[in-house]
């Protein structure tokens, strides 16, 4: 009986090795950022589509400089409003409120990215979303049904952290119990795809380029 040579048995062991460990770095979560990714968020469109006069800037400045802190969930979106009509002339209160109270409604799905997320659902990848995103908007994500498709959702405001704090990604990461290395996250800042690749994470950065982001999930 032939013996087989114990360099060819080690040989075998570090192959079977490799296989084991590639397939434990296969890709099973697709982690997505909303704003300007799912749907498109502009400011200027949001304005623009109530006021297009000579205090523009103004109300722009007013309307948008301190937005971050409805995202972090340091301030309601009501109070929010009521700050904002504070340092507005009255003449400006109407446009305020309505962009205020009803900006959701000038949020469109980016190109080709429901098909993107349905596709990705068929194939067995597991959905989330990371979004900095105000108590407004998640009272009324209902609007948007493909956000049903997803298995798990994390909003800024409620857990008072926003992207790219280190602290949001090892939330998401710990609640639905994720392997970094088994995830990619795709944003339009690139300062949150950093903070994301920090922790091993694979980053996409998103312009509009569907067809680019599904070829990089499906090439991994």
């Amino acid at each position: 009986m032939q013996t087989r040579p114990k360099n060819l048995t080690l040989l075998n062991k570090i192959l079977k090795m490799d296989i084991h460990t590639e397939a434990k770095k296969v890709i099973k979560n697709v982690i997505f950022d909303i704003g300007n990714v799912i749907l498109y968020f502009n400011r200027d469109f949001l304005l623009g589509t109530y006021y297009q006069g000579e205090d523009y800037e103004l109300i722009k400045e007013k309307l948008f400089s301190k937005w971050e802190d409805q995202d972090e969930g340091l301030i309601t979106s009501q109070e929010y409003i009521k700050n904002v009509l504070a340092s507005l002339p009255q003449k400006y209160h109407y446009v305020a409120n309505t962009v205020l109270n009803y900006w959701e409604y000038s949020m469109r799905y980016t190109d080709g990215i429901i098909s993107l997320i349905q596709e990705l659902k068929e194939k067995g990848y597991k959905l989330y979303i990371l979004s900095n995103m105000t108590d407004h908007f998640i009272s009324r994500d209902y609007k948007f049904p493909i956000l049903k498709e997803f298995d798990g959702i994390v909003y800024s405001a409620p857990i008072k952290m926003i992207k790219p704090n280190p602290k949001i990604f090892e939330y998401i990461l710990s609640k639905y119990s994720l392997n970094p290395e088994e995830c990619i996250f795709t944003d339009d800042t690139k300062p949150n795809l950093a903070a994301a690749a920090r922790f091993g994470i694979k980053t996409f950065h998103f312009q509009n380029n569907t067809a680019q982001l599904r070829k990089f999930i499906l090439s991994l």
